[in-house]
């Protein structure tokens, strides 16, 4: 008997693909071997099959059979991960948590209970007639699924106003790699040790197996003001905002770009709040650029920045959809990034390490920027076909100076399979050591997920 018939004895109702184009359609996400990593192209493992399961309990008798059967398990939900999170680089039953897309709304508590399939837009949908939002909106918002964007703990355009995706999280259900299925309450507070929520929330399906989710909602604004300004330098973007933190000026959005040292930067702005809040807000704002040295753009540009914030990922799902992979950049040249996390203090040495290790590994520098606040670090770097090994020795390099400063390697997309070498740097020996410990505890098959997140 194979192993898949196994499985349908064990889950006669599980919906269950074994189809060609099925798996190869879920055995990779958007991580690309073009990000420096030529090496990921020969990882890339087939699925034995695509599992969706349709509840909770699905999940959890899938889960059972695989602990018994020893077949490791991937955990899907948009496929828009930028990491190799959702991968399959293992012979492995990728579960695909589509069917699991119920939303409901609790509109008095601000609470908003969604399945781990169901993409953010929906959870927005569902929201808008009760005058809430959802807090977390990622480029992705319209692929990309509340389990996913749980696993990887995501930041989104409105992280200055809500924070990351898990800071928005009241309540989870999920399954253990045993099968249990386990559910904690939506308190707005609670003061009872270990949070097992917080302990599921970006460790990428490697512990288990997020399900649904319990998340607060917020007020839609009565009043949004959107804001470009041109800057003389991206020292002065930096400078704009710590003093935004420190005058208690906030804004929902704060991201600033440059492309060329010392010359100018652009900052967009966004201000959301009651009838009057956020102009008073923006007005604030607008005093301490100007001190800065900064120029209003028009207020055309600034809403096309905000309204063209996730062109780049729907022009990807169209790819997607089409058949094609939104593979760029084309003809074997190479294309990354980092999002590191900086003390403040240690900003301008990473700055200067990115543009040095660029000079040094014959690459253009794209971009950088900041996100949010002034901490949250992004640089973009390309380079000619044949350059793969001098992009991933700039990125991991950026990255490695993040953690030298006393930052961390990623502020946004997560782990996954791109970062897992690194592990060790971010956490140390004895922080890996006790993650480790942890792994095998919950997961002493290693059946979830295994060889992503260093774990």
């Amino acid at each position: 008997m194979g192993v898949l018939e196994g499985l349908r004895d064990t889950c006669p109702a599980l919906a269950l693909h074994t189809d060609a184009p099925a798996l190869a359609a879920a055995g990779l996400d958007a991580m690309r071997p073009s990000r420096g990593r030529p090496e990921f192209a020969r990882l890339d493992t087939r699925p034995i099959a695509v599992a969706e399961p349709a509840s909770a309990a699905e999940v959890a008798a899938l889960v059972r059979w695989a602990a018994g059967a020893r077949v490791p398990l991937v955990a899907r939900g948009g496929g828009s991960g930028l990491m190799g999170a959702a991968a399959v680089l293992v012979p492995a039953v990728v579960v695909d948590l589509r069917r699991l897309g119920a939303v409901a709304v609790d509109a008095d508590a601000c609470l908003v209970r969604a399945g781990a399939g169901a993409t953010l837009a929906q959870v927005d949908a569902a929201l808008a007639p009760h005058g809430l939002m959802l807090g977390h909106d990622p480029w992705t918002v319209g692929v990309a699924t509340v389990g996913g964007a749980l696993a990887t703990n995501g930041l989104g355009y409105l992280g200055a106003r809500a924070g990351s995706f898990g800071a928005q999280v009241r309540a989870l259900e999920a399954v253990l790699a045993d099968g249990t299925i386990v559910r904690t309450r939506p308190s707005p507070a609670r003061s009872m040790g270990l949070d097992l929520a917080r302990l599921l929330v970006g460790t990428e399906g490697t512990l288990g197996i997020i399900t649904e989710a319990t998340l607060a909602a917020l007020p839609v604004p009565e009043e949004r003001v959107i804001h470009a300004w041109r800057l003389p330098s991206f020292d002065a973007g930096v400078a704009v905002a710590a003093g935004l933190r420190r005058s208690g000026v906030h804004p929902a959005c704060l991201e600033l770009s440059a492309r060329d040292a010392p010359g100018p930067a652009t900052v967009l702005l966004v201000f959301d709040g009651l009838d009057g809040e956020a102009a008073l807000l923006a007005a604030r704002a607008a005093r301490l650029v100007a001190a800065a040295g900064g120029s209003m753009l028009g207020g055309r540009e600034a809403e096309r920045q905000w309204e063209e914030r996730h062109a780049i990922a729907e022009r990807w799902a169209a790819a997607r959809r089409g058949g094609g992979g939104g593979e760029w950049p084309p003809d074997g040249a190479q294309f990354d990034y980092a999002h590191v996390g900086v003390p403040l203090g240690g900003l301008a040495a990473v700055r200067a390490t990115a543009r040095a290790l660029v000079e040094r590994h014959g690459l253009t520098f794209v971009e950088e920027g900041l996100w949010h606040w002034p901490e949250l670090y992004s640089v973009v770097v390309s380079g000619p076909p044949g350059s793969a090994e001098g992009v991933r020795a700039t990125i991991d390099g950026v990255c490695a100076a993040a953690v030298e400063a006393g930052g961390t390697l990623e502020y946004c997309h997560g782990v996954g399979w791109k970062l897992a070498h690194l592990a060790e740097r971010e956490h140390g020996a004895a922080g890996l050591a006790v993650l480790r410990r942890l792994k095998a505890a919950l997961d002493p098959a290693n059946i979830m997920n295994p060889g992503k997140g260093g774990l």
